[in-house]
């Protein structure tokens, strides 16, 4: 059953919110009852609510409205527009789009037909008999027995088994959810904030995919030390060594073993090499500059040179130049070495540091027992030059250059890797970090033991699984014994009843037997079609009153059709009176009174309702007034509710319906109220329609109210003498007729009145005049009058 229904967007609703403004006096929220009852002028939105109903019957929205947004609660659950194609509501409603949808014909009668519909026939014993035994085989669950009944067991069975499965999985998921988001997502050495529990499984998939080894604690460390480097300018060059030290050796062996002998020795000069290098040193200082010897001032001899040349020949001088270059040979592959390493460690990543650093303490070690091998041949060497004419011995010089190659080789791949690593380091960090997570994931799951959680889960899953297919087995059976039903219901269908059933009901409610629908062969279509007959002959141009009766008993007469009846139907009647004689209001009061309102009497005596809720709305007061009249559920039943739907040049809204037109229903204690409202000018801003109305209500108001109180010709012959008799020689009065009569409720000869804002001030002023006249005259009516709109008795001042 309807409860509530919120328009947040529909047609001229919008934002209504039920309890916000469905309220009685008390201030409590009115619901919808079994019984409700619904008035409002033309174009208040009645249409538009019966429109929200009719989309549960259809199960989809009607066309033409932009972004529709409802909710209506009922006892079954809430429904939005998003759920009305799935809901368990038996929906039947009447209004002008099941006219249009259904009797087309009425709407354009050369184009339009009337959708036949089929009622239950004559029983066939044999047909009843099969589907009672069906029946009897489906069962019930209120009995106990049969397949409904033991698909609820099933049914029950099975959800306390997926209950059980799906709290297995919740409470492991639960596991791998608070570990994501309470240590992977806050910790930014594993990556983005939007971690979440589909990650985390992926992560775990992953790493159980690929078998992914838990990292030790040094693999750990160094990837977090990695998420650390900040890129570094990459090195681009390479170290170089080329040795020249086995062609220096074989260079100095050879030097040093030379043999070369003095034309004429000078043995003095042989037996002591200090001397020779002295007197050796010396011939350039003297050779043709001095005639004397620096050191000692004595004349040099004449044949000096002739001597000294004789002792050092020129194979000599050769010997001694040749060794300095090699000298010189030597001093510049010492000095190459200084340079060898150009590189500082500290330009290189961490993870390079430690082989570029090992391996340039190796080459320093190595390159101090090269610089050592070189420096011994540079001794011999100088020795040699001491020593001319004697043989040096060869001295040991065993260092393998190798490690030095090696040593270079280590450091230039230590700053090829720091290179490369500049070029990737954004990749290897986001490597790290996936390595670092998986690592986590793949450790939290051994230390929970999730493989057994999982395995606990996976077999409530089977249990779950083999209990719905149960079900399941079940539901195929029921299926089969309901389209078996289905199709033994069709058997006993007849188009042809549905016709009758809608001549009866104009012929009994309404008399009239002019019109009548018969059913005929579909010519050229193959099966049924309904044709409305007027006489034996087609009947055109039907009268609006004669088109509603058409279609208020075809809906009626379809409320038994093969597809609505044993159902418990939400029935929704969408103002059904238009162009009808107050004979046929009777009447359509009547049929629904006889047909769908009035109870039925159980086996025991008490009441049942043909209907599970219902629905009526008008526009007619004399229908409404007929309506209070219709068979009142009582609370224990549902109840019944009166609404008004109101649409004062604002948006739809919904609200209880105020007593003068619940209890009274005349038009003369809404004329009242809508002069009550006018009594002060503050109400302008949340109702203005009254104020906009006031002149002409007014007006009919006062013309009723003094014909009543001034009946007699006699005394007052027209409705201007009765006012002036009524309110006598008062100066407001005499204002009072003037505004009524040129200016308020007429616009014919002043036009221009209507192109101008109305005077809101002005009219509490004539409201409260005529409401304290009132009062004075008759304080029993006056009270009586409020009371009938809902208001508290005016005291006595």
């Amino acid at each position: 059953m309807i409860t509530q229904i919120d328009i947040a967007n529909f047609g001229s609703f919008q934002g209504f919110v039920w309890k916000n403004s469905v309220r009685d006096n008390g201030g409590a929220i009115q619901t919808i009852k079994k019984l409700n009852i619904i008035y409002g002028r033309n174009y208040s939105g009645k249409t538009t609510l019966s429109r929200i109903v009719r989309a549960l019957q259809e199960r989809r929205l009607p066309p033409n409205f932009e972004g529709p947004s409802f909710t209506i609660h009922s006892s079954t659950g809430n429904i939005s527009q998003l759920q009305i194609a799935a809901h368990p509501l038996n929906v039947r409603v009447y209004n002008r789009d099941f006219v249009q949808e259904n009797l087309s014909f009425l709407v354009d009668q050369q184009g339009g037909e009337i959708k036949t519909f089929a009622i239950v026939g004559a029983e066939n014993n044999e047909i009843v008999l099969k589907l009672e035994k069906i029946e009897d085989s489906l069962g019930s669950v209120d009995a106990k027995a049969g397949l409904r009944y033991e698909q609820s067991v099933i049914e029950f069975d099975k959800k306390a088994k997926e209950k059980k499965a799906s709290d297995a999985e919740d409470a492991m998921l639960g596991k791998l959810r608070r570990h994501a988001n309470d240590v992977i997502k806050p910790n930014r050495d594993y990556g983005r904030a939007g971690y979440n529990i589909n990650d985390i499984r992926t992560d775990l998939k992953y790493a159980r995919d690929n078998k992914l080894a838990i990292l030790s604690d040094e693999d750990i460390i160094t990837k977090k030390e990695l998420l650390k480097e900040v890129e570094l300018p990459a090195i681009e060059r390479t170290l170089e060594f080329n040795s020249g030290i086995s062609l220096i050796k074989s260079e100095a062996f050879e030097l040093l073993q030379r043999k070369i002998t003095p034309t004429k020795a000078i043995q003095e000069l042989l037996n002591d090499s200090i001397l020779q290098t002295w007197v050796k040193a010396g011939i350039p200082h003297h050779r043709s500059k001095r005639e004397t010897c620096a050191f000692c001032r004595q004349p040099l001899p004449s044949d000096i040179w002739e001597v000294l040349d004789a002792h050092f020949s020129k194979e000599s001088s050769a010997l001694e130049k040749e060794i300095d270059d090699c000298l010189a040979t030597i001093a510049g592959e010492l000095n190459k070495l200084s340079s060898i390493v150009s590189v500082d460690g500290q330009s290189l990543y961490i993870a390079e540091r430690k082989t570029f650093d090992t391996a340039k303490t190796s080459l320093e070690q190595n390159l101090k027992l090269y610089k050592a091998d070189l420096k011994t041949l540079s001794n011999s060497l100088n020795e040699r030059k001491t020593k001319l004419f004697e043989v040096i011995p060869l001295p040991v010089v065993e260092f393998e250059v190798v490690k030095i190659s090696d040593d270079i080789k280590l450091l230039n791949g230590a700053i090829e890797k720091s290179d490369a690593k500049t070029k990737n380091l954004s990749k290897d960090k986001e490597s790290a970090r996936l390595s670092l997570r998986r690592n986590d994931v793949a450790t939290f799951a051994q230390q929970i033991d999730l493989s057994s959680d999982e395995a606990s889960a996976q077999d409530l899953a089977l249990v779950a699984s083999a209990a719905a297919k149960d079900a399941l087995t079940v539901a195929g059976k029921i299926n089969m014994l309901e389209k078996r039903a289905d199709t033994l219901k069709a058997q006993q269908k007849d188009e042809r009843i549905g016709a009758e059933r809608v001549n009866n009901l104009l012929n009994h409610f309404f008399g009239h037997d002019g019109l009548m629908l018969k059913a005929i062969d579909g010519g050229d279509k193959p099966g049924i079609k309904f044709q409305i007959m007027r006489g034996d002959k087609s009947a055109f141009n039907l009268s609006e009153g004669e088109c509603s009766l058409v279609a208020f008993c075809y809906f009626i007469a379809k409320l038994e059709d093969s597809d609505s009846k044993g159902k418990e139907l939400i029935i929704y009647i969408d103002d059904p009176i238009s162009s009808l004689d107050s004979n046929h209001i009777f009447f359509m009061y009547s049929i629904i009174e006889t047909l769908i309102a009035k109870p039925l009497k159980n086996p025991d005596g008490s009441n049942f309702f043909r209907y599970g809720q219902l629905f009526i709305s008008t526009h007619n007061l004399d229908f409404l007034k007929y309506l209070k009249r219709l068979s009142t559920p009582k609370e224990k039943h549902g109840g019944a509710a009166h609404f008004l739907v109101e649409r004062n040049g604002t948006p739809s809204t919904i609200s209880a319906m105020p007593g003068y037109l619940r209890e009274y229903v005349t038009e003369f204690n809404y004329l009242f109220h809508q002069i009550y409202k006018c009594r002060d000018a503050a109400l302008a801003k949340s109702s203005p329609e009254p104020f906009f109305a006031f002149g002409n209500n007014l007006r009919k108001f006062m013309e009723a109210y003094l014909f009543y109180k001034y009946p007699c010709q006699d005394d007052a012959h027209n409705s201007l003498e009765r006012m002036q008799k009524f309110f006598g020689d008062d100066d407001m009065a005499i204002a009072l007729l003037n505004r009524l009569s040129n200016e308020l409720s007429h616009l014919e000869e002043i036009f221009d009145r209507s192109m101008r804002p109305v005077e809101i001030p002005e009219i509490p002023k004539l409201a409260n005049f005529v409401l304290d006249k009132m009062y004075l005259s008759d304080k029993e009516q006056y009270n009586s009058l409020l009371k009938s709109i809902g208001e508290p008795e005016r005291e006595a001042k």
